[in-house]
């Protein structure tokens, strides 16, 4: 959802992004994963393992649009199958083929120099989403978060991310965080 939140106001507001691969599975390879959980790491690894290959064919014309058909078949589709990921490469005008990445391990790197570049911005003690941030001046931060859900958009949407924005580059601001009373809510009602 905040991916959805980023692409309205970098559309409306003409900021570039670069989608970038950042992967919970490597991030926690060395904790103690409950089984239950071992199968949605695989396949998320190796989605982004595809977004690789892809960047690496393509550069990055194709990653915000391949992400957000990855999304809505993983998100609102409840698909999270590699078979999603093929479907998500054809609707983003790429070849299918390319879901054969998943299982390949030599993008693993590009993903690590991936999570690298963000953590030198954020830390290594944070999850997804991360934000990383240059200002007109040329100044680069990051923040983990905003968790959106479900994905503001319109007025709200620009104002939410002139705060994040604000509080990104204040030097004094540490962390917002409050208790979740709600599961994911995937759209607008």
């Amino acid at each position: 959802m905040t991916s959805r939140w980023v692409v309205e106001v970098t559309t409306k507001r003409q900021v570039p992004v670069r989608w970038r691969a950042y992967s919970l599975a490597i991030k926690n390879e060395n904790v103690d994963i409950p089984e239950q959980y071992r199968p949605l790491l695989r396949t998320t690894l190796g989605t982004l393992r595809v977004v690789e290959a892809v960047w690496a064919q393509y550069g990055d014309e194709p990653i915000g649009r391949l992400y957000t058909e990855i999304g809505t078949r993983f998100h609102l589709g409840d698909d999270k199958s590699l078979d999603a990921v093929a479907d998500a490469l054809e609707a983003a005008g790429l070849d299918r083929e390319l879901v054969g990445a998943a299982d390949d391990e030599k993008w693993d790197a590009e993903i690590r120099g991936s999570m690298a570049d963000a953590t030198k911005y954020v830390g290594e003690d944070v999850g997804v989403p991360i934000l990383v941030l240059t200002d007109d001046a040329g100044r680069t931060a990051g923040t983990s978060g905003p968790i959106m859900s479900p994905s503001a958009t319109g007025d709200e949407a620009l104002a939410i991310w002139d705060a994040v924005t604000a509080l990104v580059f204040a030097p004094c601001f540490f962390e917002l965080k409050r208790t979740r009373n709600v599961g994911p809510q995937l759209g607008r009602d």
